[in-house]
């Protein structure tokens, strides 16, 4: 069964039920009195029931009001019910009847699609025979020229061959004549190495010398130095009385190019704390000190230690 089918056999179905539902509401409708005969067939019990209590009467007629409030309410509840369930009946046959046409609609462009694809394969198929049919061309044209290729190959490789001998004569002869020339060049290339050997051996010869004789130089300028800074403090010093005997102490001295002084410190004392005050003031009071004028050798005097021992 296709869906189009099912969709009318539902289709039918739906508007039965919703005539039947609407027939039992129709019925129910009229079969149920009105309310205003209820109450007027009521009243003629109230009238014979007058020499009652006054209270009693009035209790009973509001509980056969309530009963039959409650009851005009339940069956207003029931005919809200129907109607509601009319309009559910007929909101869902407006749905099956757009999800009909929603299927009319989609059966037609399914096979408005059938068609294309049918169209499509046809002109896949003719697509097929045609690449078929090249294929075979191309098939008999590509063994022909393989042919022909082979055979030039064949050729190619004759000439090739030829060739290879002949270049494989050539290229013996170069060789030899390479080797030749690699050993007239190699022989050349020693004797230069040696040249340029003997001439760097000369030149680190000359640089040690010099490093030595600048090493010298130096010792002897640091040297000379210590000795002219100890003389010049040991000239500034002032003894002090109570000090005697042989004393000394190790002081570190930090100095600028110029010789100033710019800090003095004891590192090793001698014992005597007047003798160790004495050598800081002698130091302070000789600055500037004399210091070497070269650079290299300064750099030893930036921050240096000597003994100061002036007996």
């Amino acid at each position: 069964m296709s869906n189009l089918q099912k969709y009318a056999f539902a289709f039918i179905l739906a508007l039965s039920l919703h005539f039947s539902i609407m027939g039992l509401f129709a019925f129910n409708f009229i079969s149920e009195p009105t309310p205003t005969h209820q109450v007027q067939e009521k009243v003629p019990e109230i009238i014979e029931a007058s020499i009652l209590d006054e209270n009693v009467i009035a209790e009973k007629a509001k509980e056969l009001q309530q009963a039959e409030e409650k009851k005009l309410n339940q069956r207003q509840q029931q005919k809200d019910r129907f109607s509601e369930q009319l309009k559910q009946e007929k909101l869902r046959i407006e749905q099956v009847k757009t999800k009909r046409l929603k299927v009319e609609k989609a059966a037609k462009v399914e096979a408005k699609r059938l068609q294309q694809v049918a169209k499509n394969e046809a002109k896949k198929l003719a697509a097929i025979k045609q690449a078929v049919v090249l294929e075979k061309q191309k098939r008999i044209a590509k063994e022909k020229a393989q042919a022909v290729e082979k055979k030039r190959k064949q050729e190619a490789e004759r000439v090739a061959e030829e060739q290879r001998k002949v270049a494989a004569e050539k290229k013996e002869v170069a060789r030899k004549e390479a080797e030749k020339q690699q050993k007239i060049s190699q022989e050349k290339q020693r004797k230069k190495e040696l040249a340029r050997k003997k001439v760097a051996a000369a030149k680190q010869a000359e640089e040690s010398r010099v490093r030595a004789e600048n090493a010298r130089i130096a010792k002897k300028s640091t040297a000379d130095a210590k000795f002219l800074i100890e003389r010049k403090v040991t000239q500034n010093w002032n003894r002090p009385s109570t000090v005697s005997g042989k004393l000394a102490c190790t002081i570190r001295v930090g100095l600028i190019p110029s010789g100033d002084v710019m800090s003095v410190v004891v590192v090793k004392g001698s014992g005597n704390q007047l003798f160790d005050d004495s050598a800081e003031r002698a130091v302070f009071k000789a600055s500037p000190l004399p210091v070497p004028k070269d650079p290299k050798v300064f750099s030893k005097f930036r921050s240096f230690t000597f003994v100061f021992s002036p007996n």
